[in-house]
């Protein structure tokens, strides 16, 4: 039952994750990270299921916090406005 309960609630985290990588990538920033925060909690649950010894699920949950990583990175990185840069003016001749 345990092994079923791991694979769907990794199955959920892996749609959550790529929803948030599809708001990042569009600029929606903000709700990404509203999102995030629910895959954290998920991994967490995930991490709380791992059977010991089990060293594929150990990977899975491993490489689901290094996405969880990235993404709290890109999201970061996104929500820091970057100061605008002022044109320079032709000269006319």
């Amino acid at each position: 039952m345990a092994t079923n309960q791991f694979a769907d609630i990794s199955k959920d985290l892996t749609m959550q994750i790529k929803i948030v990588e599809n708001l990042a990538k569009d600029g929606q920033f903000k709700e990404a990270g509203k999102l995030l925060t629910t895959a954290e909690k998920a991994c967490g649950n995930l991490e709380s299921l791992v059977q010991e010894d089990n060293k594929v699920q150990t990977h899975i949950v491993a490489n689901r916090r290094q996405e969880i990583t990235w993404l709290q990175d890109t999201i970061q990185n996104g929500l820091v406005k970057k100061p605008a840069t002022r044109l320079k003016k032709r000269i006319s001749k």
